[in-house]
């Protein structure tokens, strides 16, 4: 649980990140490159001891974003003084300790943080962070529905932090001063909510840990990509093998596809898909892949069913592999 006063803790490091884009001629493997770390260490009582604070020098997007240099202030002179990423991740590593409990401010810098350390090929030492957004929405707002964002957070609870707003490690202090009060809440709450959260948790850590996957495809409609075996194929989040579909790919609605699918050393991945049209009109196909737990499983195989069950003409274009591959003369795992 989100707790240091348990007296059984690993020291925090409130890390926040930073990066740029390329709307116009994005790379599917890092559509995000990170172009700071910043980071800072809290101890028992919840007082910063320690900063990180780096500029990384870009790879790929050179000219920053017209919104992202409006927001952080950065220059393309500042960032191409910066260091390249490996360097500055491996002295983020070495900072952080090798006993350190992550903490972020939302969901999404630790998957970026994956997806660029396997982009420049880095060891990822880390666990999935504790999101400090969903528990605060949880002890301090009263429904793990709520968010608020990290500034209105800090008015809520009464909290001024004279720093700039946007830039990494500034954002990571102010996520830290939020977390005495926030602790305080979790402490607070009733068992079967404090039970509720620690589920949400263990269930963000796995979607955290997922394999992302975003790729161009030749296709220009989706019946055509659901048939397509090479870019429907499920590989295990965890050994990375091929695995078996035990629910096929099918639309649970609005074009967001599902499927489950078995590893025989790891058991069930549960996978989410959707696809985006590129300017040339082909589809980009974009894949989350994690580790699924019990309820996960019942939920995915009954909306199948209930999928079944719908007759094709009531179904409202809603597709599915097996459908598809049929269509295309061909089966499944050929």
């Amino acid at each position: 649980m989100f707790s240091l006063s348990s007296g059984a803790c690993r020291h925090l490091i409130v890390f926040d990140l930073e990066w740029n884009q390329s709307s116009y001629n994005p790379n599917h493997r890092m559509p995000h490159e990170i172009i700071e770390i910043g980071a800072c260490r809290v101890d028992r009582d919840y007082h910063v001891v320690d900063t990180f604070s780096r500029l990384i020098q870009p790879r790929l997007y050179k000219r920053l974003d017209k919104h992202i240099k409006k927001v952080t202030g950065m220059t393309e002179e500042e960032l191409a003084g910066g260091q390249p990423f490996d360097c500055v991740f491996a002295d983020f590593i070495a900072w952080c300790g090798g006993d350190a409990q992550l903490v972020t401010w939302g969901r999404d810098d630790f998957p970026v943080l994956r997806r660029n350390a396997a982009f420049h090929q880095c060891p990822m030492p880390f666990e999935p962070p504790i999101d400090a957004q969903l528990v605060f929405g949880s002890a301090c707002l009263g429904s793990l529905a709520q968010q608020m964002n990290l500034h209105a957070a800090m008015e809520h609870q009464n909290i001024v932090l004279e720093v700039p707003a946007h830039r990494a490690v500034y954002d990571a202090q102010c996520t830290a001063a939020l977390l005495a009060s926030i602790d305080k809440a979790v402490l607070a709450m009733p068992e079967d909510r404090r039970a509720q959260l620690h589920a949400t948790i263990e269930k963000e850590a796995r979607i955290a840990s997922s394999v992302l996957l975003s790729l161009p495809t030749r296709h220009v409609y989706q019946t055509d990509a659901l048939a397509d075996e090479r870019l429907m194929n499920i590989a295990c989040p965890k050994c990375g093998r091929r695995t078996a579909f035990d629910t096929p790919w099918f639309d649970s609605g609005r074009e967001k596809y599902m499927a489950l699918s078995r590893c025989p050393q790891h058991g069930m991945a549960l996978g989410q898909m959707h696809f985006k049209r590129a300017q040339s009109g082909a589809l980009v196909m974009h894949q989350r892949v994690y580790a699924a737990s019990e309820q996960e499983i019942d939920d995915v195989r009954e909306r199948y069913r209930l999928y079944q069950l719908t007759p094709p003409r009531k179904r409202h274009h809603r597709l599915n592999m097996e459908d598809a591959v049929a269509k295309m003369g061909a089966k499944p795992n050929e």
